[in-house]
């Protein structure tokens, strides 16, 4: 039964394995984990509800967001139970489709523990469901088993899984699994946002602007649709720094990111593209889609930005292209930067505070 607590076994040769493969999965899991970006926000605080952090193995953790998904009542309930102790706030789900459904429900989830054998879709299949969608990187996978079988071990792991526990289990030692689980993804999370976003605004760098310009190009020419590009400068910002300083700048700099955050789709990328430059890349935005994004977030900015000098207005000027695969055989990210950045110099040499948008003049293709 989950929880309960036996008498050790000892250590055979295929346990001797499986903690050899679990050390060398956590070292691929981490290495995967930074190798690309995440769109995962860091964690920067205690669950709201939560009385706050326990102790755990001396290091100071906020409780974790968990889902348990388990075919057996008592398995699920005792592992629920478990976890509440210790602080954590828990849902359940009887199979994985179920799980999966909470999660959508519920992104905030930070880990999931997940039965091995159920019916309707079982672990492993969660797992393959995760790994397809791309959300094994935000929402990590612990495996429950009572099966005594290497196979299944390995194809858990092989397919993502960050760890795998034996049922029946130590409650301490299931707890430890947990936290540590918490304190590494957590950390990677960190180390991702470090790594992929601009440490003033929080919105996207540029080096992640240009590889997913480029991975969103690609994905349009497969499925055929559009893809929009904006360029938005902040304008006469140099005025705003020499008036009342570069702290002062900064400020509005954030309150723009906060703005644009707000009436962008959340399909939409949006980075800094460095200074007083921003980029949005619009996934599946036609001509006039992206003059709609545009001119929200021009409207977003006729408001002056509440900052330690009193309100300070600053306006924005924007220039779009748009990526049509029915006119361009072979998408061209310079061409597409090139149409958006001239586009933006129209709207600025117009009276700024406008925007522009590249007409494509590419006959169609046959």
């Amino acid at each position: 039964m989950s929880g309960a607590r036996g008498v050790a076994p000892a250590v055979t040769p295929l346990k001797q394995n499986l903690i050899g493969l679990l050390t060398r999965q956590y070292a691929v899991w981490a290495d995967r984990r930074t190798s690309s970006w995440d769109d995962a926000p860091a964690f920067e605080g205690p669950v709201p509800g939560n009385k706050g952090s326990r102790r755990t193995s001396g290091v100071r953790q906020p409780p974790g967001r968990l889902l348990v998904i388990d075919d057996s009542k008592t398995d699920r309930d005792g592992l629920m139970l478990l976890l509440e102790s210790r602080g954590h706030s828990v849902k359940a789900a009887k199979h994985g489709l179920e799980g999966l459904r909470i999660l959508d429900r519920h992104p905030e989830i930070e880990l999931i523990l997940c039965d091995l054998a159920m019916p309707v879709l079982d672990g492993l299949g969660v797992l393959k469901m995760l790994a397809g969608r791309g959300d094994l990187r935000r929402h990590p996978v612990m495996i429950l088993s009572s099966l005594d079988e290497l196979e299944g071990v390995v194809s858990c792991l092989t397919a993502g899984a960050m760890d795998f526990v034996r049922k029946p289990f130590f409650p301490e030692e299931m707890a430890l699994r947990v936290h540590n689980t918490l304190t590494l993804t957590r950390t990677l999370n960190n180390l991702s946002s470090l790594a992929h976003r601009d440490p003033l605004t929080g919105l996207f760098n540029h080096r992640v602007f240009v590889e997913m310009l480029q991975r969103e190009l690609s994905r349009s020419q497969r499925s055929g649709v559009s893809l929009g590009l904006l360029f938005v400068d902040l304008d006469r910002f140099k005025l705003v720094n020499d008036r009342h300083g570069h702290l002062v700048g900064d400020e509005v700099l954030k309150e723009f990111s906060r703005r644009v955050r707000q009436v962008a789709r959340s399909s939409d990328l949006v980075a800094r593209y460095g200074g007083e430059e921003f980029t949005v890349v619009a996934p599946e935005a036609d001509w006039n889609g992206l003059y709609t994004l545009a001119q929200r977030i021009r409207h977003a900015m006729e408001e002056p930005c509440a900052t330690s000098a009193g309100p300070v207005m600053v306006t924005v000027s924007i220039g779009g292209a748009v990526f049509d695969p029915a006119r361009e055989q072979t998408p061209d990210r310079d061409r597409l930067l090139s149409m958006a950045d001239q586009a933006l110099y129209l709207a600025k040499d117009a009276g700024r505070n406008r925007v522009e948008i590249s007409q494509n003049e590419l006959p169609l293709l046959n």
